[in-house]
């Protein structure tokens, strides 16, 4: 624990000796997206928010599946036990 707060508190120093500076955004968006106009941002934000939202329900999908195939294992190993227990006659 106390390593992490050195590190915590070294990465603070660091960050708070270096000068203030703005954020350019419209150099990035211009390189992203070919253009720093707003009415010609529209499409690619539209299909970058789609894009996440289609990779946040996957992602979704494939814990969901995960869990209730645990569960189901779980459920059988649970009935397992019994169907055992109840033909030794120890119930």
């Amino acid at each position: 624990m106390r390593k992490i707060s050195a590190i915590t508190t070294l990465l603070v120093g660091m960050v708070m000796a270096a000068p203030a500076r703005a954020f350019e955004y419209k150099p990035l968006l211009k390189q992203v997206f070919g253009t720093s106009d707003p009415s010609e941002l529209g499409g690619p934000i539209f299909a970058l928010v789609a894009v996440a939202a289609i990779l946040f329900f996957w992602i979704a999908l494939r814990i969901g599946k995960r869990r209730q195939r645990r569960m189901i294992e779980t459920y059988d190993e649970q009935l397992q036990d019994y169907a055992s227990r109840l033909r030794r006659g120890k119930l």
